[in-house]
């Protein structure tokens, strides 16, 4: 009888584990993570691999060969658009063909432009991540005519741009699991994930080591050089720290005979009274959209354009039906809008050729 009842509440503990593994095979299943070996990015996505997501949006889409969100195949083409960027880029959180990036790729192909939009926007990678792969990144893709790096801030520590400069950024770990038997099934791989979010790991522990790097002091005459003691950079110099980084970027992009486009997507903040706000720093935008003009450097910032949308229908560019109003990713929406504001960039810098 003991040996029964054993056998029964071990039978029904396995039936619960193997619906709860299906039920997180659509709820939430990124493929996992591998390193690469020409670090374009820190980490790839296991090739080939199908993932879905459901706790924000609703996706489902397969990785191409190199581990990113793209149709398979194009890489083998001529790239005339690298797109780099964090997971509102990656377009984790929409269908795969509502993302910016195919999206801005149909745009430009159906004025009979030869080459595609290739996207290798990963999770966690923020713009001071991929401006450190950049130069990887350009030669591992080598793209035509521009790169584009997503970010959803304005504002970095002095940690972050040195680290950033100086290529001394941690690079993320090649899984968020350790062992490979777990990282493939969904249900240990959520568990994981919240077990370690629990105990405030992972990124969060690279973004405090970044907070205590020192900017790398400039010389006597050079710019960048006061910096608060409390790791902040003083808005008076923000801009020209921020413009000798964007120098830099600029620099590593010409080289690889490319324009850097650096495309700012901020939330928009909804009111009591129906209206919306801007979630970010006015003086800090100002600072460095006024930096990327400085260093030659084409900056597209969707705040206007985000504002007029919500003027005019209504739409908040980031969050979901199953989130809270306005927060979390970028939507279809927003994708779109970010697609259709770098095509007027890229359209008004090439003097309106189509």
């Amino acid at each position: 009888m003991k040996l029964r009842f054993l056998l029964k509440n071990a039978a029904a503990v396995l039936v619960g584990l193997l619906l709860l593994d299906g039920f997180c095979a659509w709820y939430y299943n990124p493929a996992p993570y591998e390193y690469a070996e020409h670090r374009a990015t820190d980490v790839i996505r296991e090739p080939g691999a199908l993932y879905a997501q459901a706790k924000e949006g609703l996706c489902v889409a397969r990785v191409d060969e190199n581990g990113y969100n793209n149709p398979a195949g194009i890489a083998e083409e001529c790239i005339s658009v690298l797109f780099m960027g964090s997971s509102h880029a990656e377009g984790f959180n929409v269908l795969a063909d509502d993302n910016a990036a195919r999206l801005l790729d149909g745009m430009l192909r159906a004025d009979g432009r030869e080459g595609h939009v290739y996207n290798i926007a990963i999770s966690n990678h923020d713009l001071p991540r991929n401006a450190a792969n950049l130069g990887r990144a350009l030669e591992a893709f080598a793209p035509s005519d521009y790169v584009v790096i997503e970010t959803s801030e304005v504002y970095f520590s002095p940690g972050s741009v040195y680290g950033s400069m100086n290529d001394a950024i941690a690079r993320m770990s090649a899984t968020e699991v350790p062992l490979e038997a777990i990282s493939h099934r969904p249900l240990s791989k959520r568990l994981y994930k919240q077990w370690m979010d629990l105990f405030g790991k992972g990124e969060a522990d690279i973004a405090r080591v970044l907070a205590q790097l020192p900017l790398a002091q400039a010389a006597e005459g050079d710019p960048p050089a006061q910096i608060a003691s409390d790791a902040n950079i003083a808005l008076a110099n923000y801009g020209a720290a921020i413009a000798e980084w964007m120098t830099q970027l600029r620099g590593t992009a010409e080289e690889a005979g490319v324009r850097l486009i650096i495309c700012y997507h901020p939330r928009l903040t909804p009111q009591l009274d129906g209206s919306v706000t801007v979630a970010s720093s006015p003086e800090y935008l100002r600072a460095f959209s006024e930096a990327c003009e400085a260093a030659g450097v084409l900056f597209v910032d969707m705040s206007e354009r985000f504002l007029q949308a919500y003027e005019a229908e209504h739409i908040l560019p980031h969050g979901f039906a199953n989130t809270a109003m306005g927060q979390g990713h970028l939507n279809a929406d927003g994708q779109r809008l970010v697609a259709e504001a770098l095509y007027d960039a890229i359209l008004e810098a090439e003097g309106g050729r189509a």
